[in-house]
């Protein structure tokens, strides 16, 4: 019969400092794509449909769109785009495998969860529908992070078991592998046991993620020492010393610059911030370098010598190479996006959005959640 070539990922034992998925994407050495032939229906099934709301965000429709559509042309990812068709048609090319959802209400970043979820005919709202019909197989957005939250707890529900969904974003570190963080600014006031279920997931997401099978977890506090912190943090700790992989406190300044574990729980709350803090930080630095490389001619010189180990760090603290924070807890697989993501930093979350599906996680946290404990590698 008919046979169609189709680009695939060749997994190879020749790991490094990150996981086949993310090397894969990233076209890295050690994973070599190659040329198949398989059946015709077979990239049908393989596909993943993913909900683009492309409204709402600091960059414009076009520039959200234009690195999805990077992305789906290296993987078998079908994009359904939420938003104004105006804004977005100009901008589709004619073959692309992305089609229009037509919406002409916008979430604001100002707009409060439950206002936006009362705007129906908004890209949030008929975009998590079509999810929730079964229509797509995953929700991704740049826009308002607790519109997002609020209205996948409110269509789609919580997993059995969860008591509050929490945010896993990624942060990249000096060492080089990224670092995981759960609660990112999902849930601003949790309570011990919340914290407890986001170490549970975060550390299923790691073995996925990062390839780990024993990930490492740490309690963001104040200091390391065992006691220190607020009544919050105090009762989490005891909690958390029933999980395989925890080691105690950690404290922000050293999570970019040693990386002392691979998941961080913390509330959404101090989450946030300290994930603001180093983002800002790390830009900081590079605008620093740049700044002084041009200053004099012989710090020009300098900075030409360097000019490759320069760039191997602005690269390693780019924040866009690892945008996209999945919403750990909901029972169908959403996502959160940078507000001011570029298309390099869209091509980057529709990739993990796309992993993150087609990995099993969230039968996987399913099954965590209801049995109370972690689960291993595989099981």
């Amino acid at each position: 019969g008919l046979t169609r070539h189709v680009r695939i990922a060749s997994i190879v034992c020749r790991p490094r400092w990150r996981n086949w998925q993310t090397r894969c994407l990233e076209g890295a050495v050690g994973h070599v794509p190659v040329w198949v032939q398989i059946p015709p229906s077979a990239p049908f099934l393989m596909s993943v449909t993913i909900v683009l709301d492309v409204m709402g965000a600091d960059r414009p429709p076009h520039e959200l769109v234009t690195g999805a559509l990077k992305a789906a042309a290296r993987l078998p990812v079908h994009l359904v785009i939420a938003g104004r068709r105006r804004s977005v048609e100009p901008y589709l090319p004619p073959d692309a495998p992305a089609e229009i959802l037509d919406c002409e209400q916008v979430v604001e970043a100002s707009d409060a969860p439950v206002g936006a979820i009362r705007k129906r005919a908004s890209s949030l709202v008929r975009g998590m529908e079509l999810l929730r019909a079964g229509k797509a197989d995953a929700f991704l957005s740049p826009g308002n992070t607790g519109a997002v939250v609020g209205a996948a707890l409110l269509m789609l529900g919580r997993l059995p078991g969860v008591q509050r969904p929490g945010l896993c974003a990624s942060l990249p570190t000096l060492p080089g592998r990224e670092i995981l963080v759960v609660d990112a600014g999902a849930n601003a006031d949790p309570k011990p046991q919340h914290l407890l279920q986001y170490a549970v997931m975060g550390r299923l997401y790691a073995q996925d993620l990062l390839g780990t099978e024993e990930p490492k977890l740490g309690l963001l506090n104040i200091g390391t020492e065992p006691g220190k912190g607020n009544r919050l943090i105090r009762a989490a700790s005891r909690l958390l010393e029933h999980v395989p992989g925890f080691s105690g406190n950690v404290e922000p300044h050293d999570l970019l610059l040693h990386r002392p574990v691979d998941v961080v729980v913390c509330g959404g709350f101090s989450g946030n911030l300290a994930i603001k803090a180093l983002e800002g930080g790390a830009e900081l630095v590079l605008e620093m370098l740049r700044a002084s490389i041009g200053g004099t001619r012989k710090s020009r010189l300098g900075g030409l010598l360097l000019r490759s180990s320069f760039r191997e760090l602005a690269l390693r603290l780019r924040y866009d190479r690892y945008n996209g924070a999945p919403l750990l807890g909901v029972r169908r697989p959403v996502a959160v996006a940078h507000g001011r993501s570029s298309p390099e930093a869209m091509e980057g979350a529709v990739a993990r959005t796309f992993w993150a599906v087609r990995s099993g996680l969230l039968e996987r946290l399913a099954r965590a959640v209801a049995e109370g404990t972690p689960t291993g590698t595989g099981s």
